[in-house]
C-alpha cells in the first residue's frame, strides 16, 4: 500500500468510515475500553490503528533553533533525519515569535576577555544571515525573521533532512523505556513516525512528559512581539511630539521590533491561559500603535505584524542525569562531557552583587544535561534541557538552544551508529564529531 492510500484510509477512519467489511450484528460490540462509563467530565477514546508514515534514524520533534540544529547535525553526521514542525516555518520563537536577537553570542573567558562563543551550526546560521545583509550588530545580532526562515529551510534541505510541516506531536507509543513511535495530528488525520532516537525540541518538553520522565514546571512571563514600520518617517520636530515605545531596529530600514514582557507567572501549558493572553495582547498591541499614530510626528507609523507564536518563555524543564546550575555558569566549571559553550546576555545577582552582562563568564554544557534518566532513546534540547531555575535567563535563549540542539543531533546519530542507548553513547566520539562540525567546546 502506498503512502497516499494509507493516509486516505487513516483520514477516513478518523471520520468514522468503515474501511473493511462491516462485522456481523452478533459480533458488533464496542471495544473493551468502552464497556465502562467514563469518569465524569471525561470521554473514552476508542482504540485505533495509526499508520506509520515516515521512519528515520533520528526523529526531531520541534523545528525551532534547537530542532533545526539537531536535525542538520544528525544528517551531517551520516544519520537519516526527520524533522517535525507544527507551524509553516522553521525557527520557532526566533522567527515566528519575532524574538529577533540571537542571544547570547558572547561571554568572558578565563583570561577576562570577552569573546564569541557561538560556533558550529548556530555560528553558520549567523554567518549566512550576515552574508545576506539580514543581520545587524556583532554581539547578540538582530536578524530579519523572513531571512532566517529562508536560511534554516535551506540548511535543512541541503543536509537531506526529511521535513514534515503542519504536524503537531500528540503522544507516543513506548515499551520498556524505549519510544517506538511518536503520534502526530495532521490534516491527513492521526499518523505516526518512528525513529531509533527521538530528540525533544518542543520547547515545552512534550515528549519527555509523555515518556514519563521527571521534570520541573516553571511559570514565567508570557508576551507577544510585534513589528512597526515607517519609524524612519517619524518627525520629532513637530510641535507636541512625545517619545513613544516603538522598539528596536531590525535589518530592514524603517522597521522596528517591539518586545513585550507580558503577564508574569503564567502557565505556558494551559490552553485557557494561552487563549486569554493571545486575545488580550493582540488588542493591546493594536491600541498601543494607534496611540503612537495619534502622536504628532508619528502619523505614518503603522503596525506591520504581530508574531504568529505567543511568547512562552518557559514551561517544563527536564530532570536529567545532571542539572546545570547558576554556580556552574559563574565559576568556569568544566565538564569531561562538555558538548558546547554558551554565553550570557543579562546581568545576574551573584556573590552579593549584580554582575553585569559584560563581566559574565562563558559556561560549559555537559552532555548529561541533555539525557533523561529512564528513556533509552530520547534526548532533550532547547529551553527544556536540564538546568536549575536560577539559570533560566541564559539557558532559554536562542544561542543556548542552538548549542544544545547541535549536540543532541550529533549524540543521537552516534547512539544510532553504535547501537547503544543515549545513556551509554560514546561521549568521546560525540565531542570529536562536534569539533569536526566546528562547535566550540571550551
Amino acid at each position: 500500500m502506498d503512502r497516499r492510500t494509507l493516509l486516505s484510509r487513516a483520514s477516513a477512519a478518523a471520520a468514522g468510515l468503515i474501511l473493511g467489511p462491516r462485522p456481523a450484528a452478533a459480533d458488533a460490540r464496542a471495544p473493551e475500553s468502552l464497556d465502562r462509563a467514563p469518569t465524569p467530565g471525561m470521554v473514552v477514546e476508542p482504540a485505533r490503528e495509526v499508520p506509520v508514515v515516515a521512519e528515520a534514524d533520528v526523529v526531531v520533534i520541534g523545528g525551532g533553533p534547537a530542532g533545526v540544529a539537531a536535525a542538520v547535525a544528525a544528517a551531517r553526521t551520516g544519520a537519516s533525519a526527520l524533522l517535525v514542525e507544527r507551524y509553516n516555518h522553521l525557527g520557532g520563537l526566533w522567527t515566528g515569535g519575532l524574538v529577533l536577537p540571537l542571544l547570547a553570542t558572547h561571554a568572558v573567558g578565563p583570561d577576562r576577555r570577552r569573546r564569541r562563543v557561538l560556533a558550529g551550526i548556530g555560528g553558520e546560521m549567523a554567518e549566512r544571515l550576515v552574508a545576506l545583509k539580514m543581520s545587524i550588530e556583532e554581539v547578540n545580532p538582530v536578524v530579519d525573521p523572513e531571512a532566517a526562515k529562508y536560511v534554516l529551510d535551506a540548511m535543512v534541505q541541503e543536509a537531506g533532512v526529511q521535513m514534515l510541516y503542519h504536524c503537531w506531536a500528540a503522544g507516543l507509543v513506548s515499551h520498556d523505556g524505549v519510544i517506538d513511535a511518536v503520534l502526530l495530528e495532521s490534516k491527513s488525520g492521526r499518523v505516526a513516525v518512528r525513529g531509533k532516537v527521538v530528540v525533544d525540541c518542543t520547547g515545552d518538553g512534550d515528549v519527555f512528559h509523555w515518556a514519563g520522565e521527571a521534570y520541573d514546571t516553571m511559570q514565567y512571563h508570557i508576551g507577544l512581539v510585534h513589528r512597526v514600520g515607517n519609524v524612519h518617517r517619524i518627525d520629532r520636530s513637530r510641535p507636541g511630539f512625545q517619545e513613544r515605545q516603538i522598539g528596536e531596529p531590525t535589518p530592514i530600514p524603517g522597521v522596528n521590533w517591539v518586545n513585550m514582557h507580558g503577564e508574569s507567572d503564567q502557565d505556558g501549558l494551559d490552553l485557557f491561559t494561552l487563549s486569554r493572553l493571545q486575545q488580550k495582547y493582540r488588542r493591546e498591541i493594536w491600541e498601543h500603535v494607534e496611540k503612537v499614530r495619534a502622536t504628532p510626528g508619528c502619523e505614518e507609523v503603522f503596525l506591520l505584524d504581530t508574531a504568529s507564536q505567543l511568547g512562552v518563555r518557559m514551561s517544563r524543564i527536564l530532570e536529567g542525569q545532571y542539572r546545570l546550575t547558576l554556580k556552574d555558569s559563574m565559576t568556569y566549571r568544566t565538564f569531561d562531557d562538555a558538548i558546547g559553550v554558551s554565553g550570557a546576555w543579562t546581568s545576574v545577582l551573584w556573590g552579593g552583587r549584580k554582575v553585569p552582562e559584560e563581566e559574565r563568564p562563558l559556561w560549559q554544557i555537559p552532555y548529561r544535561s541533555l539525557v533523561p534518566k529512564r528513556t533509552k532513546n530520547l534526548l532533550a534540547a532547547g529551553r527544556c534541557f536540564s538546568f536549575e531555575r536560577a539559570l533560566v535567563e541564559d539557558a532559554r535563549v536562542i544561542g543556548a538552544c542552538l548549542i544544545t540542539g547541535h549536540a543532541a543531533g550529533v549524540a543521537a546519530a552516534v547512539a544510532v551508529g553504535n547501537g547503544t542507548s543515549v545513556q551509554e553513547a560514546d561521549v568521546g566520539r560525540i565531542r570529536a564529531l562536534l569539533a569536526q562540525q566546528k562547535a566550540y567546546l571550551g
